[in-house]
């Protein structure tokens, strides 16, 4: 039974009249949140679009609401090191978000980076001169990065929104930036820490709903921020279709967790719940192998955008993993 969604107060001046179904765990952890939690900053007078919340000293998640049809929220991150300050994702690109950043952190250069090539992942790079991410999704990456790409998908023929009640005029205007392609590894280095050391953030590739998905690192937090390790997608036309398999995301996240299990002090997924417990990622890769082992005992099959997937709940996680016959490989 799908559940038509609740709606949850905010400052916020959108609305989206299309959106996703309403995950039931994770609706009760943002109502609690964005309405009663003391650790919500807004500010309307830099960026009236989004919320601010400090999960751990010097970190950030930002909340953007969805003004696409069928496209949940979108968590972007914030980690202000010494020198330099790394923003994880940019959401639809409505509002300034490099505002905001530079509002939370004054005085530092801020690092733009994307866990994947996706619309709601990408839409505020304009704002940034340099975009990072991970190299088996930057050719795709640059070849959206077009005038009319995030227009064809936010506006209808007429300009207006298609799923909101959003002005268009408030949307990051195009303007093309470089696009750097990183491998599995890279260390983003955000400056000396007071104990001598180098604040760094590690990209560690999880792959699977995208070639170059990817997750980062905060080796000084323990903070893993995760973007959408929720599906294996198989676009028409991707360059790596090796990397958008089941097979290939469980291969990755076990690889994460040998090499930082013990040192994860909480998930930070890009949609839904967050600050989650470690042992998540042991939960996606369960569900990983139950699809490998027999990918026809699904849960549900949906259509998504006119694609038939196939999902298999993830325990504790409040939502599932996707997939279609073809990347269950």
């Amino acid at each position: 039974m799908d559940l038509d969604p609740r709606p949850i107060k905010s400052s916020i001046p959108v609305h989206n009249f299309k959106p996703e179904r309403e995950k039931v765990s994770r609706w009760s952890f943002m109502k609690v949140l964005r309405e009663h939690s003391d650790l919500k900053e807004y500010y309307p007078e830099v960026n009236p679009f989004v919320e601010c919340y400090g999960f751990r000293p010097n970190t950030y998640a930002i909340f953007s609401p969805s003004i696409m049809a069928g496209c949940g929220d979108v968590w972007s991150y914030l980690i202000i090191g010494p020198e330099k300050a790394l923003l994880i994702d940019t959401a639809f690109g409505l509002g300034d978000l490099r505002a905001t950043c530079e509002h939370l952190a004054p005085g530092r250069e801020i690092v733009c980076a994307n866990t994947h090539r996706h619309v709601d992942h990408i839409g505020g790079n304009a704002c940034f001169d340099t975009v990072y991410i991970n190299e088996f999704d930057a050719e795709s990456l640059r070849d959206e990065e077009t005038p009319d790409y995030m227009a064809g998908l936010l506006l209808n023929d007429d300009g207006r929104p298609s799923a909101s009640d959003f002005d268009p005029a408030d949307l990051v205007p195009f303007r093309e930036y470089k696009v750097i392609g990183v491998p599995d590894g890279h260390v983003f280095d955000l400056g000396a820490t007071d104990s001598g050391g180098r604040y760094e953030v590690e990209l560690v590739h999880l792959s699977g709903h995208t070639a170059g998905q990817s997750g980062f690192f905060d080796r000084q937090t323990g903070c893993f921020f995760i973007g959408d390790s929720t599906s294996a997608l198989l676009d028409e036309g991707e360059r790596y279709p090796e990397y958008c398999t089941i097979r290939s995301m469980r291969d990755r996240l076990q690889a994460a967790l040998d090499r930082h299990g013990d040192q994860i002090s909480g998930v930070f997924p890009g949609h839904g719940t967050i600050d989650l417990h470690p042992v998540t990622l042991q939960y996606l890769i369960d569900a990983a192998d139950l699809i490998l082992g027999h990918p026809d005992q699904y849960d549900k099959k949906i259509d998504w955008f006119g694609r038939a997937l196939y999902t298999k709940n993830v325990y504790q996680f409040g939502s599932d993993l996707k997939y279609t016959m073809d990347t269950v490989g």
